[in-house]
């Protein structure tokens, strides 16, 4: 059974598995809703969400299976998702620019460029802020590498947060410093040709 692990006293998470693949699911604590980051994939995520009595607004990072495989799974009342990630769930609110609301807590949506997956949306909760897989890189005639442009977009989107964690899909350091991961991603986009549009890595 999917485990819950605590944050703080409105933020938690279900940790992300490898068998079956399933990311790692934020949960934060509304006074109206449960809202969640990404659905996961594993079975055993979607009945422990369906377990919590509230209603349920979703967050969903990016298309990749792993990320929203229990969406028939989970009865949400609202789904906030990129415009490629539409494409695969059917429905939804696209996230073209900052969503600002308050259930309690004060929350932020926002797209997020990313070479991992296109069209990804992170979200904000006071200092921490849920990034899924957007800071990874993708891969291009079977090497590992980043869009130089897109990397420089997205270390200006985080660097914009006020968020003082950004929290990690898959990684086994769930919760790293907002300066550790900017650091990380400027160290790779110095390492850019200005000729080339990729960074390999």
């Amino acid at each position: 059974m999917a485990e819950i692990i605590r944050i703080n006293d409105r933020i938690s998470y279900i940790k992300a598995s490898n068998k079956p693949l399933s990311a790692d699911v934020g949960m934060i604590e509304g006074d109206g809703y449960l809202w969640l980051f990404d659905l996961g994939a594993d079975e055993s995520v979607s009945e422990v969400i369906n377990g919590i009595n509230k209603q349920k607004i979703a967050v969903i990072s990016h298309f990749h299976p792993d990320h929203m495989g229990n969406l028939d799974k989970i009865d949400l009342k609202e789904i906030f998702l990129g415009a490629n990630t539409f494409g695969y769930a059917g429905r939804g609110n696209i996230v073209e620019n900052d969503v600002f609301t308050d259930d309690g807590v004060k929350i932020h949506i926002f797209p997020l460029p990313s070479s991992h997956a296109k069209g990804s949306v992170g979200m904000e909760i006071g200092e921490y802020a849920f990034l899924g897989d957007a800071t990874y890189a993708t891969m291009k005639k079977g090497k590992v590498c980043y869009n130089a442009s897109v990397l420089k977009e997205e270390i200006t989107v985080l660097k914009k947060l006020s968020a003082r964690y950004f929290l990690l899909s898959h990684n086994e350091k769930f919760i790293k410093s907002r300066e550790e991961v900017i650091a990380g991603l400027e160290e790779i986009y110095s390492k850019r040709d200005p000729k080339e549009a990729y960074i390999f890595v």
